[in-house]
Order: C-alpha cells, then structure tokens, then sequence
C-alpha cells in the first residue's frame, strides 16, 4: 500500500512527540507497517514571513530516519513535481 503525502504530514508522521516523545516507539509503528510506502511531495516552507521561502522536500527529515525505516519513503524532486497550493486551498476552491 502507498500513500502519497506532503512534507508537513511527513514531518507529524516521524514526530517522536506523538509517540509518547520515544523515537523507539516511532520506529516500531513505522515497522508495524511492514509493505507500506510513503511518497513525498514537498511544498514551500510554512514556517515564518521569509521573503523567500525555500522548497522542502523532507528529504533531509528522511535522511536522520533509522535505516531499517528510511526506505519506506521516496521523495518526489521539486524538478519533477511542484504545485504551491495547500490542500485547505483547494478544499476552499471545491465548496465555491
């Protein structure tokens, strides 16, 4: 099974804070998913006013993964896909 996700679910995903703040506990429920892929698209930084915001394709979030969880996860280069658009974006877009 595969799911496709932004960088911003990817970073909440590898948050050990939601694994009672136990990176051990992260890693398990990763290997719990024994078979399941993640793809990654990236998106422009959210964080701060920056007058240029960068291109983060959680590549290097995936990078600081243990191996035995890190080939879980592709990232898709800005160079082959990139649409700055939020999903609250085109949620709003639908509902017009």
């Amino acid at each position: 099974m595969s799911f496709v996700i932004g960088t911003d679910t990817l970073v909440r995903l590898i948050d050990p804070k939601y694994y009672d703040n136990d990176e051990s506990k992260m890693v398990s429920a990763l290997q719990e998913m024994e078979g399941t892929r993640f793809v990654v698209g990236g998106r422009l930084e959210q964080k701060g006013k920056a007058k240029r915001p960068r291109f983060l394709s959680g590549g290097e979030e995936i990078s600081q993964l243990p191996v035995t969880v890190k080939d879980m996860f592709t990232t898709i280069s800005e160079e082959t896909f990139r649409s700055d658009i939020s999903s609250t974006e085109i949620r709003n877009s639908k509902q017009k």
